[in-house]
């Protein structure tokens, strides 16, 4: 029988073999309605991904896994641990079990080289306390048979299935480098993307591909069918792809799918009963803030600097003040010299929003999220850090 203990006796490890029962009797409790975990699902040590747990009285009381991801930030590519799986004991809840493992993570990915994290939440609020903050304004668009926009395809259609994947890696690559937040997958990502307990089929827009659409055939007609992921390099692929998904669409009452917010479709298409709402946000969090400034690849000719603040209770190695510069397509980041105010102050929440790009810091600043005081910094900031749209097309 669990006894609440107060944070400073919960103890936060990487999966060891000892704890595996604890670990999945955890995961039972919270994701398969109590019953065992099969053993296909249990963990074994899988590639890609760590598995951590919280120790009460010498036992389990809670886990998370995190999966070894990347992210974009326009032509940078980031390391990203993607959160999921984070699992309480029920009768451990609310007693800081969850806070120690989110601590814990955040230490954890900054101290092994993983600047940046990212989750889906279950509750926004419970995870800005661990410095996360939403980034991105995902669309969901439902567009009923009779208000399908009419437009042309001149490029040649191809039908493939999952194990073609490499024929879209390129169109995936450019659409996810127009942008900030997406995985650049390796082999295994795409095979676990794709390779769902369902037939999946691909419908792919010119050769080589410059849209494609991954959909789980529904043969009932008058449905409204989900397509699990559109992508795009070009205009003329993005208009290809809606007409073909136009004729799968003849027996059905609509489909729905998900794009970006700068996707095509919102600002050109949309029509009296056409629906679009927000779904699945993702939130970020920086662990290393001048580690992740460095990372970041600006346009050659762009050139600039400025001192920033960050506020960061958990990382206060993260605050600074930074003065970073910026000139031929590299960033440095140092410690600023004594007396050197900061043109730019934000919390480390506001932080991950202007280094993803969505909201961006003319947004922030407008909102008065940000503080600046000069113009200039605030200027150079910007074009270290323009404003793009934040997306992730993986669910984790």
């Amino acid at each position: 029988m669990y006894a609440r203990k107060p944070m400073s006796e919960i103890e936060v490890q990487l999966l060891e073999e000892k704890y595996l029962d604890g670990y999945h009797t955890v995961r039972s409790l919270t994701y398969n309605s109590g019953n065992p975990i099969p053993p296909e699902r249990q963990w074994t040590g899988k590639p890609g991904a760590f598995s951590m747990v919280a120790i009460s009285n010498g036992q389990v009381s809670g886990s998370a896994t995190v999966l070894e991801l990347t992210a974009t930030r326009g032509e940078a590519v980031l390391k990203c641990g993607g959160v999921c799986g984070v699992a309480v004991l029920p009768e451990m809840r609310k007693s800081g079990v969850g806070s120690a493992m989110m601590t814990w993570l955040v230490r954890h990915l900054r101290e092994t080289g993983t600047p940046l994290a990212s989750l889906y939440a279950f509750r926004e609020p419970y995870y800005r306390k661990f410095g996360y903050e939403l980034t991105g304004s995902p669309f969901k668009i439902t567009c009923p048979t009779h208000r399908w926009p009419k437009t042309t395809c001149t490029l040649p259609i191809q039908r493939l299935g999952p194990t073609d994947w490499r024929q879209l890696v390129d169109c995936y690559t450019k659409f996810a480098h127009s942008r900030s937040g997406l995985n650049i997958r390796s082999e295994s990502e795409w095979q676990r993307v794709l390779g769902e307990n369902r037939p999946l089929t691909i419908y792919a827009i010119g050769e080589p591909v410059e849209a494609y659409a991954v959909v789980s055939h529904v043969t009932t007609f008058w449905t409204t069918d989900h397509i699990s992921e559109v992508a795009w390099s070009s205009r003329s692929g993005y208009d290809g792809l809606l007409s073909m998904l136009g004729g799968l669409a003849i027996n059905k009452s609509g489909l729905s799918w998900r794009e970006p917010s700068d996707g095509i479709f919102f600002g050109e298409y949309m029509d009296e009963g056409i629906e679009v709402k927000l779904e699945r946000p993702i939130m970020f969090r920086v662990t290393d803030v001048p580690a992740a400034l460095r990372l970041l690849k600006p346009h050659s000719p762009e050139t600039g600097e400025f001192v920033l603040q960050i506020h960061d209770a958990i990382v206060p190695e993260n605050e600074g003040p930074w003065k970073v510069s910026f000139g031929g397509g590299h960033v440095t980041v140092e410690l600023a010299a004594n007396g050197e105010s900061p043109d730019l102050t934000m919390d480390i929440k506001k932080f991950a929003q202007a280094f993803m790009g969505e909201p961006s810091l003319t947004q922030l600043a407008a909102s008065e999220s940000i503080q600046y005081e000069s113009l200039e910094g605030f200027a150079a900031a910007t074009r270290l850090m323009p404003a793009q749209a934040t997306y992730c097309m993986d669910f984790f």
